[in-house]
């Protein structure tokens, strides 16, 4: 008796196979100019910038704020970015993924504010994600703060609870003043902020260390939440969430992802789970650093 071999072709497991973990957020589809313009001013401001508790850092920032404000646009729109520079060093602003023409870059000149000089760029966007901006006109920008994220939404996005995370590392060498730690200048070592060893407040989310400094990301079981991560320092971090997961860009499930200086990510995932998750950094000195905050989950 002849057995019958039925074969099946094989389907691999896709993102709809897990209704609770969406499809990953990407597109290689540019969208048609929207004619809309999105106007932003940025001027450069040399602040005192509490990263924690007894943490201040001299810091170079954007609109006085660590990181700068995050600059949103449709894809298709075009950002005309008026960088003014009031301070005493030279202050660039470039970004990444959309188009420009090399005088706006903000490697050279005339896309270099030098002090008390106001300049325009303009960026046209094509492709929805979430890119750093940043200083590009000298090695101590992006350490000292002149950083930020671009969010590109996408004309037919689905609405959802986003997260802008820009990781960044601090010099230790710039700040005022740390928990036990001598200041330089007068050999005091300040009452404020607790200790938190050798690698304390070097590595930042969004400006600030530790989770008694960090916001707490806010989200709700079954609700769709939007994440866009940016690292824009000079150290590889990975942004891990506990207790969640969803689909990476190459379709795998995961709860991590790793990021390289200058490098994004934007990625969809549905909360299955309440509690005060931790989130954070993955390598044990970014922890110890700065790199935990806390998602509240309800």
């Amino acid at each position: 008796m002849k057995r019958m071999i039925l074969l099946i072709p094989f389907v691999g497991i896709t993102a709809c196979s897990s209704p609770e973990v969406p499809a990953p957020y990407s597109t290689r589809r540019p969208y048609a100019p929207t004619g809309r313009t999105v106007n932003v001013e940025l001027t450069a401001q040399d602040v005192r910038w509490e990263v924690g508790p007894g943490a201040i850092y001299n810091a170079w920032t954007f609109n006085g704020t660590l990181p700068g404000p995050t600059i949103e646009a449709t894809a298709g729109d075009e950002i005309v970015v008026r960088l003014t520079n009031p301070t005493t060093h030279p202050v660039s602003v470039h970004t990444h993924l959309v188009e420009f023409l090399q005088q706006e870059d903000g490697a050279d000149p005339p896309s270099i504010a030098m002090p008390g000089q106001t300049i325009t760029v303009r960026w046209r966007t094509r492709y929805p994600g979430t890119v750093p901006y940043h200083d590009h006109s000298s090695e101590q920008g992006v350490r000292r703060g002149l950083i930020g994220a671009v969010v590109l939404h996408a004309p037919d996005e689905l609405r959802a609870n986003e997260h802008v995370v820009v990781l960044s590392d601090l010099d230790q060498t710039a700040f005022e003043q740390l928990p036990g730690v001598a200041n330089p200048r007068t050999g005091v070592i300040s009452d404020a902020g607790t200790y938190r060893g050798e690698h304390q407040y070097m590595h930042v989310i969004n400006g600030h260390a530790y989770e008694d400094a960090i916001p707490a990301f806010q989200g709700r079981v079954g609700e769709l939440n939007r994440w866009r991560v940016v690292s824009i320092g000079v150290e590889v971090h990975t942004w891990h969430l506990h207790g969640q997961r969803w689909y990476d860009t190459n379709g795998e499930l995961t709860d991590n992802i790793q990021l390289s200086p200058g490098m994004y990510n934007t990625f969809d995932m549905i909360p299955t789970r309440t509690g005060s998750w931790l989130v954070h950094c993955h390598f044990p000195n970014h922890m110890e650093g700065g790199m935990m905050a806390r998602f509240e989950v309800r």
